[in-house]
């Protein structure tokens, strides 16, 4: 070892026993060098190691002193507001690791309603004339795409333009861009309940409290959503127009008018949050459709009907709100995937997802009348008939438990999803489970079900 290796080494040595402690102060390269019986230069290249290890801190005209123990990430408790937006999608997190054969609760269709939507889209059909794929493209995200949306949106009688759109990462991340630009903590805001859970979790996250409006058959209440704007004057309310997750329910005409009425006398905006806007025959009415985005901000998504790993969503709003909202995204994430983007353009040009979506939605037909009779065989009942959505809401009779219900579900391989995920006040719910359409026609659920309560 050279004179610079030892030194080093006596004075880390000094720093691991203690005998030097966090905020010592070291000698001084002329006391150092007297004391070692080394050159000051020696003294120096050791201490320029020590800093540079992190072991100790040079501060101008204060010499050298022990750094204080680096605080390991991960090592402190977690804060309380992230501990329950944790808490509150332990139901997504169960969704995402895939460990139960019967998946009734899941948010999603299983991989054999996806058969047959390939994706045929090589590289070199997507370079455009004169445009790179591999590109970032517009903050707004691709043009083309939004084009395609906003005629599709037009054809239902709603006026917009591509200016009044943003694309983003999927609904999830489109909802929280609007949180984040719009809301701070200690705000109010209101949203269905039961409503949609991982949306409550970015709300806890953001410590923005939010307060349920009952949500009915057709839709929020509107008495107790009059009461509870003049009470607590929110910034947004959050909701779905059409078959919500995670009741199914639709607004009617009187209800979807109403709710915008409520918004012009309180002066809140509306967050529409519609998954299944592109699928056909819809049974409720679109806020946008009557009063257009004057009060509403819609978000939208392809993750529901196309693929979960396709993670394209778009927000439809005022153009100075789309504009806030871009500028949001390429701070957080640069820009969405314009490269999925264009596939996803090129698969409804070329009307493949048209034709996707109109086996999708037979399907559904099909299953939501085989549950609707299964529940019935059952003496059970369902809240709302299924909409073109994927959930329906099943009420349990009474004294039944839908958490011990899950548990015992749990133990025989079936993933069910109970009501406490799903209510805005924890204090008031009424046993249910949110059932998925798509995979309630499983021979092992039945038989549960018809063990267990039928």
């Amino acid at each position: 070892m050279t004179k610079t290796d030892e030194l080093v080494d006596r004075i880390a040595r000094s720093i691991a026993t203690g005998r030097l402690s966090p905020g010592n102060k070291l000698l001084s390269i002329r006391a150092a060098a007297q004391e070692f019986e080394v050159s000051k230069n020696t003294v120096i290249d050791a201490y320029d190691r020590l800093v540079a290890r992190g072991q100790i801190v040079a501060r101008q005209g204060s010499g050298f002193t022990v750094a204080m123990p680096a605080r390991p990430i991960g090592s402190d408790e977690a804060p309380r507001h992230l501990v329950e937006a944790v808490d509150s999608v332990s139901l997504l997190r169960a969704q995402l690791d895939q460990n139960y054969a019967v998946r009734i609760g899941d948010g999603r269709p299983p991989s054999s309603w996806m058969v047959g939507l390939a994706i045929r889209t090589p590289l070199d059909k997507l370079n455009e004339a004169g445009s790179n794929a591999s590109g970032y493209g517009s903050h707004m995200g691709h043009q083309h795409l939004r084009d395609l949306i906003a005629a599709q949106h037009q054809l239902d009688g709603i006026a917009i333009g591509a200016d009044q759109i943003v694309t983003t990462f999927g609904g999830n991340h489109g909802l929280d861009l609007i949180i984040r630009r719009y809301l701070q903590p200690g705000d109010t805001v209101l949203v269905d309940d039961p409503g949609y859970y991982p949306l409550f979790a970015k709300l806890r996250f953001s410590q923005v409290r939010y307060v349920g409006v009952n949500r009915g058959p057709k839709g929020p209440d509107l008495d107790h959503l009059r009461e509870l704007a003049a009470l607590h004057r929110p910034k947004l309310y959050f909701t779905q127009s059409l078959s919500q997750n995670p009741t199914g329910s639709s607004m009617d005409l009187p209800t979807a008018h109403g709710v915008l009425t409520l918004a012009e006398m309180s002066d809140f905006m509306v967050v529409d949050d519609d998954p299944f806007v592109d699928l056909p025959d819809p049974d409720g009415v679109r806020l946008a459709s009557l009063g257009g985005f004057d009060r509403v901000i819609f978000v939208g998504t392809f993750s529901k009907t196309l693929s979960a790993s396709f993670r394209i969503g778009y927000i439809i709003a005022r153009r100075e709100i789309t504009e806030e909202l871009a500028e949001l995204k390429m701070i957080t994430t640069v820009n969405s995937s314009r490269f999925a983007e264009m596939i996803v353009a090129d698969m409804i040009q070329s009307r493949r997802y048209a034709r996707h979506l109109k086996k999708l939605s037979k399907r559904l037909q099909k299953a939501a009348g085989k549950l609707q009779s299964d529940m019935g065989a059952l003496g059970l009942k369902l809240r709302v008939t299924p909409g073109p959505g994927y959930y329906a809401w099943l009420d349990l009779p009474d004294g039944v438990s839908d958490t011990d219900l899950a548990h015992r579900a749990a133990r025989d391989g079936i993933f069910l999803a109970p009501s406490t995920f799903f209510a805005a006040d924890s204090g008031q719910k009424t046993a249910g489970l949110r059932l998925n359409i798509t995979r309630t026609d499983d021979d092992r659920f039945l038989t549960f079900m018809r063990r267990e309560i039928g």
